[in-house]
């Protein structure tokens, strides 16, 4: 099978001897690059410890990405109790991820504007499949949903929520790879939320869009998020995120110098518009949030 690019663990990770060995790694990474941390080295260790001692903290460590559970958990839950570790709590309600839950509820709100005209919807990868499995069917007939995803845990989870919110009988999942797809002229919709960040070659990328295409009927439209290029600490670009730079700065030595997170590969709206032209695709929109920020392409397989 196909090697997971997000990560490599199942959602729950526990304090073992393999997560101090991650923290004993990080920790040395770190001291050799001390004249280069956006902390100071003292505040970026105490951060590594401090992530070990939380569920999603660990994940990340083992990790440097997101899987299927954990980007539907900061998605769609609150973390705001005071019995959650105070680290965790800022993850999910100050760093970028909760602009990332934004987007997300941008991405629903132009899915639910297909369901009057389109039958056949694709999440690619599907995840919890969130996207799909939050909307409301009750009033159109012949509704199909496909969940496709290479991580078996994810498509457990996702066959779980389709349950809960009965939806089972209109949903299809598959455990695939995405570049190899093998559709051909199926999905009025596909969406796609959260991949191609974890790709960084031109080539790769769009061989995943040709992929797309081609599972596409004539006139399909795919939604798919993807990450600009950031501007540097300190850049008043940042404004548009509306970050203080203290939290900002927290932001970089997590992501930055302590995980070196897989998920962060940018690209331009001119590279990715060319990208989708590349494979068949035209862009028609595209979406950012009310500051200018955290877009969605949408683009359509010629008819």
């Amino acid at each position: 099978m196909e090697k997971i690019i997000s990560h490599k663990t199942h959602s729950e990770v526990s304090i073992s001897p393999d997560t101090q060995s991650i923290i004993d790694a990080i920790k040395d990474r770190v001291r050799n690059n001390s004249l280069n941390l956006i902390l100071p080295l003292e505040d970026t260790l105490a951060l590594v410890d401090e992530l070990a001692e939380f569920d999603l903290g660990r994940f990340l460590l083992h990790n440097r990405g997101l899987n299927g559970y954990w980007t539907s958990y900061i998605f769609t839950q609150q973390c705001d109790s005071e019995k959650e570790h105070p680290l965790k709590k800022w993850l999910m309600e100050d760093s970028l991820l909760s602009q990332a839950r934004e987007r997300f509820h941008r991405f629903k709100c132009l899915l639910k504007s297909e369901i009057s005209t389109a039958k056949t919807f694709a999440s690619i990868p599907c995840g919890v499949m969130d996207d799909l499995l939050d909307q409301d069917y009750s009033h159109h007939s012949g509704i199909k949903i496909k969940g496709i995803d290479l991580d078996p845990e994810s498509i457990s989870h996702a066959k779980e929520k389709a349950k809960r919110v009965g939806l089972s009988n209109l949903c299809d999942f598959e455990i695939r790879d995405a570049w190899n797809l093998d559709y051909e002229s199926v999905f009025d919709v596909i969406t796609s939320n959260g991949l191609n960040v974890y790709e960084s070659a031109p080539e790769r990328l769009i061989a995943l869009y040709s992929n797309f295409a081609k599972a596409l009927k004539p006139g399909g439209r795919l939604y798919i998020s993807f990450l600009t290029p950031p501007p540097q600490v300190g850049d008043a670009e940042w404004e548009k995120y509306g970050i203080p730079e203290e939290d900002l700065k927290r932001e970089f030595s997590i992501f930055g110098d302590i995980l070196q997170a897989t998920y962060l590969n940018f690209v331009s709206e001119e590279e990715i518009r060319h990208q989708m032209q590349e494979a068949g695709l035209q862009f028609t929109d595209v979406f950012y949030n009310e500051r200018g920020v955290l877009p969605v392409l949408k683009a359509v397989k010629p008819s």
